[in-house]
């Protein structure tokens, strides 16, 4: 009991100064702020009551703040909220900017940043499916399999959750344009007109591929027709749009992969407008965009560079060997255009895939369908050696919203607390509270022995070494050769 209370003690020394102390940790946080002017409020967690009241009871340690400083990591919960409501989102890292000390962090070398999702919940949304109408779909079975995996129960099950109101419509698009499956737009409620719609009309048709153009139709002009309007409104729906493709952007027989690249800045230059602030006040209204490729990727190790932008240059698309080459005939043979899919997944807020068998495709469009989360958790790694003093640590969304927060977040001056240990994906886990009793029990126990220790060996010494002194009688002249005289006798009694 007393190393608890001494334990406690030095933990929540220094909270007279605002500061909320991390339980189990020599850390202590700030009282987060908000940038004014976001559309979301970004609510960076920092206390048990908020964790305890909006998170799973199994989940609370993760939810608080932890500085690992001996692994150099730091770990943030958080969460969007809009108009006081939480407002889920599917977010990866590539959606969240991490600064430390005033400077944005960049994935790679000793830095890593990871973004967790927790708390999966269905939102709202109409799907938009954009299927690939072209001859290429014909090779290979290719639209069967398109066909099988989105008639699986469980991509249904997705498109059409049982505890959320969605909405489904199929376009086929090929050189003429995204057309209606069946004809004519049909806004499908449930499952049952969803299969029947794929099982009767979902075939291969003819012509090129208008990828590029299928997309900004389906993110503009469909979005503002007053009858979607008037149905993302009434059931505050989002957007969410799936572009399938088995090969490249292609126009004519004469196309080069190199001609893309004008053509693909046009397209991610319209996203980024409609997914602006100044193009609709509500983030609920905002189209996300997911890109699934049927196939080979063209170019497995391509990455969107960190630092690109709406503009897109031919050797960054295509890799130098393919600038020139020809897509009919010649690159769509070799593979899909894995590189535009992800450039405009990113662009539009939403994720791309690449699969070649019906059961990755159906895992893709599940994916697609987009399940939100109600909070994060933030991960960085960064050199120990920044985490020796307090610093201030910011997260800014980039994506579907603008919003931003930072917190203040001072680790202990003198004492580290015991490093976590690893756990899945190399990142720390933090230890329990009877791991660190275990740890600082002993120390506790040593100061307590040594102030005994003090005064025992002090005493000992005393008695080793020090003479006990008798008091000494006063001196009197020797007598000479008669008696001595008693003393006269004491009056009033003796004592």
């Amino acid at each position: 009991m007393i190393l608890r209370v001494l334990f406690g003690v030095s933990l929540l020394s220094g909270c007279g100064d605002g500061l909320t102390p991390i339980p189990n940790t020599t850390t202590r946080v700030g009282r987060p702020e908000l940038v004014d002017g976001t559309e979301l409020e970004l609510k960076i967690f920092t206390t048990l009551e908020d964790c305890r009241a909006r998170v799973q009871p199994d989940e609370v340690d993760l939810c608080m703040p932890y500085v690992d400083r001996s692994n150099g990591e730091v770990r943030l919960g958080f969460q969007f909220r809009l108009d006081s409501d939480v407002f889920p989102l599917p977010l990866t890292q590539e959606h969240i900017k991490v600064g430390h000390l005033g400077r944005e962090l960049q994935g790679g070398g000793a830095n890593t940043i990871n973004v967790v999702p927790h708390d999966p919940v269905r939102s709202p949304q109409l799907f938009i499916l954009l299927i690939d109408g072209s001859s290429s779909m014909a090779q290979g079975g290719r639209m069967e399999k398109v066909r099988k995996s989105l008639l699986m129960p469980e991509v249904v099950g997705a498109f059409f959750p049982s505890d959320i109101r969605t909405r489904v419509v199929v376009f086929q698009f090929t050189d003429r344009g995204p057309k209606p499956l069946g004809g004519r737009l049909q806004v499908l409620e449930n499952g049952r007109e969803y299969r029947k719609m794929i099982r009767d009309h979902l075939r291969v048709q003819s012509g090129y591929t208008h990828l590029y153009d299928a997309i900004r139709y389906a993110t503009g002009e469909f979005l503002q027709q007053q009858a979607i309007q008037d149905l993302l409104t009434l059931y505050e729906m989002t957007p969410t749009v799936v572009a399938l493709t088995d090969g490249f952007n292609n126009v004519s027989s004469r196309d080069t992969c190199g001609v893309n690249a004008e053509r693909l800045s046009t397209l991610l230059q319209h996203l980024e407008r409609v997914r602006s602030p100044e193009y609709g006040s509500d983030p609920r209204s905002r189209p996300s965009v997911y890109t699934v490729g049927l196939g080979r990727p063209l170019r497995p190790q391509f990455e969107v560079p960190r630092s690109a932008g709406t503009t897109v240059g031919a050797s960054v698309l295509c890799g130098r060997r393919n600038v020139n080459r020809r897509i009919d005939g010649d690159l769509e043979n070799r593979g899909i255009d894995n590189a535009s899919l992800e450039w405009i997944a990113k662009v539009g807020g939403g994720a791309s895939y690449v699969r070649q068998d019906r059961e990755g495709l159906g895992e893709a469009f599940r994916g697609a369908a987009a399940e939100r989360y109600h909070w994060f958790e933030a991960r960085y790694r960064i050199h120990p050696y920044y985490l020796r003093r307090s610093f201030r640590t910011t997260l800014r969304l980039i994506s579907f919203a603008t919003a931003e927060a930072s917190v203040e977040i001072y680790p202990s001056a003198w004492l580290d607390a015991p490093p976590g240990e690893k756990g899945e994906g190399g990142w720390t886990v933090q230890r329990p509270y009877r791991f660190i009793m275990v740890l600082l029990a002993p120390a506790f126990g040593m100061l307590l022995l040594l102030s005994y220790m003090g005064a025992a060996v002090f005493n000992a010494k005393r008695s080793m070494f020090m003479r006990v002194r008798q008091p000494r009688a006063p001196t009197e002249p020797a007598p000479e050769d008669h008696q001595s005289e008693p003393d006269p006798p004491v009056e009033g009694g003796s004592l």
